[in-house]
């Protein structure tokens, strides 16, 4: 049986979760993050072998990314007086949600596909042995899960607001 680097993982997490919840001050964005956090370590290609060096690791990606969430927090003000600034500032915000949305719409395979190959940035041959099926399969998979997420987020109410030029 092959040696699985992420076996620690589970008995870490309380861990983690204190440590984001003490550096964001805020749980629910502290269980976020170590959700992000474990879906970078589990995705990652080189992983430690060794208990103390893994841990390490694990605390350096929920730190880096606790610090990126604090300094995203941290944003300069809007200058609410030129509204075009502010929707091409929030247009990566809206397109997020959007996205976010439009995924929890699809059903678990269609989430499940998109999740390797767009996200984790598996490759198709790659998808293709992790989940135990031929490559035209993934492409095809792949091909449909898009199609469904593209419908999802036209179907989306979340849309921008039109900006009236006259206030």
């Amino acid at each position: 049986m092959a040696h699985d680097p992420h076996n620690g993982l589970m008995a870490l997490l309380p861990r983690l979760y204190a440590f984001a919840r003490t550096m964001l001050a805020d749980p629910d964005a502290a269980r976020d993050l170590v959700q992000e956090a474990v879906t970078r370590a589990l995705a990652a290609r080189r992983v430690p072998d060794d208990a103390p060096a893994y841990r390490a690791w694990m605390f350096r990606i929920v730190r880096n990314a606790a610090l990126d969430e604090i300094r995203r927090l941290k944003r300069p003000a809007l200058d609410v007086t030129n509204s075009a600034d502010i929707w091409s500032y929030d247009d990566a915000s809206i397109a997020k949600i959007t996205v976010e949305q439009g995924l929890a719409t699809l059903p678990p395979a269609h989430r499940e596909i998109i999740s390797l190959i767009d996200i984790a940035g598996f490759s198709y041959g790659e998808a293709a042995e992790l989940l135990q099926v031929p490559v035209g399969t993934v492409m095809s998979r792949i091909a449909r899960a898009r199609e469904a997420l593209l419908a999802a987020i036209e179907a989306s109410s979340v849309r921008p607001l039109k900006v009236n030029q006259g206030i």
